[in-house]
């Protein structure tokens, strides 16, 4: 399972943090840590499709369902 955060969330000093943004239109793209440990998109599986049932699916085939959805967290059970 991997955790996500809101980009205000106070998470401690680090060289860089991967995430994934969601948009309206039912498409998404994960943020990968790029050149000095700068958010990038990724170039495998970085883009897919989500819907409010819960499931969200990778352009590489893989996919997920979303677990838990609080405020201020946001918990994926990735199937690779």
């Amino acid at each position: 399972m991997t955790v996500y955060r809101r980009d205000d969330f106070a998470f401690p000093p680090a060289r860089g943090r991967r995430g994934v943004e969601f948009r309206a239109d039912g498409a998404f793209t994960d943020w990968l840590i790029g050149r000095g440990d700068a958010r990038q998109a990724g170039d495998q599986g970085s883009a897919g499709r989500w819907s409010a049932a819960g499931q969200i699916s990778r352009s590489t085939g893989s996919s997920g369902s979303i677990v838990a959805v609080t405020a201020d967290r946001l918990e994926i059970l990735w199937k690779e």
